[in-house]
């Protein structure tokens, strides 16, 4: 049995099947993050639809919905999505940009190492819809608007894990090109 399948029943993983791929992403999102919060306390799904909607593609918008999934909920593998149709293209993406559960807690310049490595990864990559997922995540998740409401120390957090980083894709020329086509 799939995880999906597992975690939204049998008997809605089947209807689930039956809408084209952007339906069935947007339905199943919902069904998986309707009870979950960012740390501002706002539902996490309209994150999710930000990121969608910032997408120049339908498949960047199938990424956009899905790119917390594999990441934030337990049990649901990239081979899950793959079995629900989600187009190869995608899920070479959600590869690229989900962060591995970390097994012991690292300190913050550990952390703040490893994810201006994996930055690097994206953008040296090549792949541009993974790129494009990347930039846009990050842009929504320093969202001047959004992040006024954290408390200090978070904030600065961001600013150290996002700043620098957003850079780096302002400058990588498939960004540009990006921004280009829409």
């Amino acid at each position: 049995m799939n995880n999906i399948e597992r975690i939204v029943g049998k008997y809605k993983y089947k209807k689930l099947l039956e809408y084209n791929i952007y339906a069935r992403c947007d339905i199943l999102i919902y069904l998986l993050f309707k009870n979950k919060f960012d740390k501002e306390g706002e539902p996490y799904i309209n994150h999710l639809y930000r990121v969608s909607a910032n997408m120049s593609s339908i498949n960047g918008k199938i990424a956009g919905l899905l790119h917390d999934v594999v990441e934030d909920i337990d049990g649901v593998t990239f081979n899950d999505l793959k079995d629900f149709g989600v187009p190869d293209e995608v899920i070479a993406a959600l590869k690229l940009v989900t962060n591995e559960k970390e097994v012991s807690v690292p300190s913050k310049e550990e952390k703040l190492k490893r994810y201006n490595e994996k930055i690097d990864k994206i953008i040296n990559s090549g792949n541009e819809l993974a790129i494009e997922l990347k930039f846009r995540d990050m842009s929504d998740n320093y969202n001047k608007d959004r992040i006024k409401k954290l408390s200090p120390e978070l904030q600065e957090w961001f600013k150290l894990k996002y700043e620098l980083n957003l850079k780096k894709f302002a400058r990588s020329e498939i960004e540009k090109n990006i921004k280009k086509r829409r």
